[in-house]
């Protein structure tokens, strides 16, 4: 049967990465679980506990020499595996090096991928603990309710480092472009456009009080994990002001909302293809192709959008009030379109 390798990226890790990875061997002796331990040095200082791993059986340490985030530390073991050609690899299990993740389940989710190797394993949190800070449980409620809204997907647990990934999404995260904690995220938000679903795998919560080895940063690396959502609802929010005030004047003159809305929509939408292209999603594919793509999509967005403002003047609201409110509707159908129908390529 195919089994994974374990990765762990570490920064500047201590004693808690030497006994997970002796307590892991110990559980396992017979290897029966996985096919070898890959540690991603990523520009530590000192070396000393490299060292001391490299001496251990069947250890593999890649290294960075300057600290390039925990995405682009997980892309390096990934293309690793891939170019070893091993047939009877099955993935990959990724896990932090901080101690956050006890030996039992990184097994445990070694043995959901060996079992299940074309689905996404996470190894999925609680948070009811009493222990547990109120940032960690706000963090993981506040990227769970945006990954449901933005994707359809209820995830227990967004924001896990261990996960169980299968070999031939490993070919396609390799030319991801993220390089922080993003990276994780749009891992899950890219998985069901690979033809990947995902399943999860309890857990125990493990939480230190002032973990020194833990590199996550709650408001720098939120902002990052966020920042493609946050620049396309920024931009969402310009074009509908400009869509709004283009509707408004065009119905005050001409009282069509047809019309009105086709006009709004043709001139507010090369605002928001324009700056989406080049700021959002960075889609590098031919813009003439690109366009009809997203006129395509603007064309079911304006049926919707006119469908709903219909619906809403029919029950006694005015388009001036119907509009907006369709507008806030299909604006998550609208940026699910644009990510998996207009820039498919872009991550």
């Amino acid at each position: 049967m195919k089994k994974p390798y374990i990765v762990i990226p570490a920064l500047d890790p201590d004693h808690h990465l030497l006994a997970l990875v002796d307590e892991v061997s110990a559980k396992d002796p017979d290897w029966s679980h996985f096919l070898g331990i890959i540690i991603v040095d990523d520009g530590s200082q000192p070396k000393s506990v490299f060292q001391e791993l490299a001496n251990r059986h069947r250890i593999h340490i890649l290294e960075h020499e300057k600290n390039q985030g925990k995405g682009a530390a997980l892309r390096t073991a990934f293309r690793w595996i891939l170019s070893q050609k091993e047939e009877r690899c099955s993935g990959a299990v990724t896990a932090d090096a901080d101690g956050q993740h006890l030996a039992e389940d990184i097994l445990a989710v070694c043995t959901r991928l060996k079992g299940y190797p074309d689905k996404l394993w996470l190894g999925s949190r609680t948070f009811d603990e009493n222990d547990i800070p109120l940032r960690s449980k706000v963090g993981n409620k506040l990227t769970r309710v945006i990954f449901r809204l933005v994707t359809g997907q209820d995830i227990k647990d967004t924001q896990t480092g261990l996960r169980g990934v299968p070999v031939g999404f490993l070919e396609e995260l390799v030319d991801f472009n993220s390089c922080g904690y993003e990276f994780e995220l749009e891992m899950l938000l890219s998985a069901k456009r690979y033809g990947y679903r995902i399943k999860s795998q309890e857990i125990t919560t493990v939480y230190e009080e002032g973990n020194e080895t833990s590199h996550y940063r709650p408001i720098v690396d939120s902002i990052k994990i966020y920042r493609k959502f946050l620049k396309f609802a920024s931009i969402g929010i310009l074009s509908a002001g400009l869509d709004y005030s283009v509707f408004a004047t065009a119905y005050f003159f001409s009282g069509q909302v047809l019309e009105s809305i086709i006009l709004a929509r043709v001139i507010s939408g090369v605002f928001n293809f324009s700056l989406n292209r080049q700021w959002v999603f960075k889609q590098g594919s031919h813009i003439a192709w690109d366009a009809t793509k997203y006129g395509f999509l603007a064309v079911v967005l304006i049926a919707a959008n006119y469908g709903l403002t219909e619906v809403f003047r029919y029950i006694g609201l005015t388009p001036f009030i119907g509009k907006p409110l369709a507008e806030g509707l299909v604006f998550l159908l609208s940026y699910r379109g644009q990510k998996l129908l207009v820039f498919k390529k872009a991550v």
